[in-house]
């Protein structure tokens, strides 16, 4: 409402124009007037024609909602799927809460409180973000809440969990290394516990993880044989561990070497002198022959780099086991560090290239000029440091109460449990596999004010049903 329109990222355009691609197989765009010849819309025919193959590092299912929405002029209402989707998981989670924990909180505060708590920070701006971030902590949410109170959800809960979990889970691909690093807790949680019902958190992530292996093996199947053309993976993996160290002294050990894909990217990285080109943003997209490598290469060698990178993460974790161990540490302490909303807030060069990639002539575009929070930043730099000492004074007090006996049951202790654990493996996906980001990390830190706001909420709770069943 402030900015009077979505904030959004240079990738919200790709969004939609692969969903508009897929939209047009069943239901064409009608051209506006003068959209012959537009600029955007030649630029993007000729990205898309260049070779045989699409993308498929972005969810189909969220390009087809924004793409849907921006066909009816109306891409604010992504913020509301957004906040409808965030309340629902947030009302699902407390109203199996309150029935474990007995606390004498309505549902209602349970909902309002904490959210207005995290209000206070990064929501409101993923909310408003027409990108799937969001998804991150309604994932984390619907985790925590199935761990401590799945024995006691009904069945139309139970639904209503996994579906909406089923449909966070394939907006991102982030979000399913989130919830594959998430089950080894939620089986040890498993193990831990006594009673019935214990095993069924278990089966929820490992479900989860299921639909969404199948997601893009579907997606994969319906663009090889209806668009014919052949699913490419954006090899971040590659990147990563080239400038972080492990990859790149691996490849200087092998290389050259005919069975490494892989070697080609390093002979690429060679082409010029700059040192500026290893980074991982620069890897995957610079198109300059001062900077770029993996564009520059052939799309044959293209597609063999990135169909290797599970392969070649697995070579140099074997060659260099301590060293590639540590660059993933390293990456995720930066990256919970990193929570500014900065990345939410769409600069020239974002705005630019949003109009670029969406393919669309300038006259659709009008949506993406009239932001209201770029024409002046200066409230960010105050924003970050409240937001930060939000996020610290959370963090103790969530803490505190884990550690101090007593003051808290033994689910409320578990669900908080959970949700940090949750933020430090987001950390560990997000920072060790693609690059520290604060867009990353304020898309779940927000959580750390809402679980404080729960706990101070719910600790005087009387005893839970069954505090046998539950770890102490």
């Amino acid at each position: 409402m402030i900015n009077r329109g979505p904030l959004y990222y240079f990738d919200t355009g790709s969004y939609f124009r692969q969903g508009d691609t897929a939209l047009s197989l069943i239901l064409p765009a009608s051209e506006p007037d003068g959209a012959q010849g537009g600029t955007n819309t030649v630029q993007a025919d000729q990205t898309d024609n260049q070779d045989d193959t699409t993308g498929g590092s972005r969810s189909m299912a969220y390009a087809l909602l924004v793409a849907a929405f921006w066909r009816a002029d109306a891409l604010g209402a992504v913020a509301v799927v957004h906040l409808a989707a965030l309340l629902l998981a947030v009302w699902l989670a407390m109203r199996v809460m309150q029935r474990t924990v007995l606390t004498r909180c309505t549902t209602l505060e349970l909902v309002t409180i904490p959210l207005l708590a995290g209000g206070m920070t990064s929501l409101p701006f993923y909310i408003a973000y027409v990108m799937p971030d969001i998804f991150a902590s309604i994932l984390l949410i619907l985790i925590a809440a199935v761990v401590v109170a799945g024995r006691y959800m009904t069945v139309l809960e139970w639904l209503g969990a996994l579906t909406l979990a089923a449909f966070a889970v394939v907006l991102h691909p982030s979000h399913l290394g989130v919830v594959v690093l998430m089950v080894p807790f939620v089986v040890l949680a498993a193990l831990l516990r006594l009673g019935y019902g214990r095993w069924l958190a278990a089966g929820f992530a490992i479900c989860l993880v299921a639909l969404a292996i199948a997601e893009r093996k579907a997606f994969e199947f319906a663009t090889e044989t209806v668009a014919r053309k052949e699913v490419v993976y954006t090899p971040y993996i590659t990147a990563r561990l080239i400038v972080d160290g492990p990859g790149l002294n691996y490849l200087n050990d092998v290389c050259p070497q005919s069975d490494l894909a892989t070697c080609a990217l390093h002979d690429a990285l060679s082409w010029s002198n700059d040192p500026y080109r290893l980074t991982a943003t620069h890897i995957i997209f610079e198109q300059s022959e001062q900077l770029g490598s993996f564009r520059l290469m052939p799309i044959e060698d293209q597609q063999a780099v990135a169909a290797e990178q599970r392969a070649f993460f697995l070579k140099v974790l074997a060659a260099r086991p301590f060293e590639t161990l540590f660059a993933l540490g390293e990456n995720a302490a930066t990256q919970l560090g990193m929570n500014s909303v900065g990345m939410t807030i769409p600069n020239e060069a974002v705005i630019r290239n949003a109009k670029l990639l969406s393919g669309l002539p300038d006259a659709q575009l009008e949506v993406l000029d009239d932001v209201i929070l770029t024409r002046d930043q200066s409230w960010l730099s105050a924003a970050n440091i409240i937001h930060s000492g939000i996020y610290l004074i959370s963090l103790v007090v969530v803490i505190g109460m884990l550690l101090w006996p007593g003051r808290i049951t033994p689910p409320l202790k578990l669900f908080a449990l959970f949700i940090l654990i949750g933020i430090a493996v987001n950390a560990l996906v997000c920072g060790g596999v693609s690059q520290p980001a604060d867009r990353y990390g304020a898309r779940v830190m927000w959580l750390l004010p809402f679980t404080a706001a729960f706990l101070l909420l719910a600790q005087r709770s009387q005893t839970p049903r069954s505090a046998s069943g539950d770890i102490s």
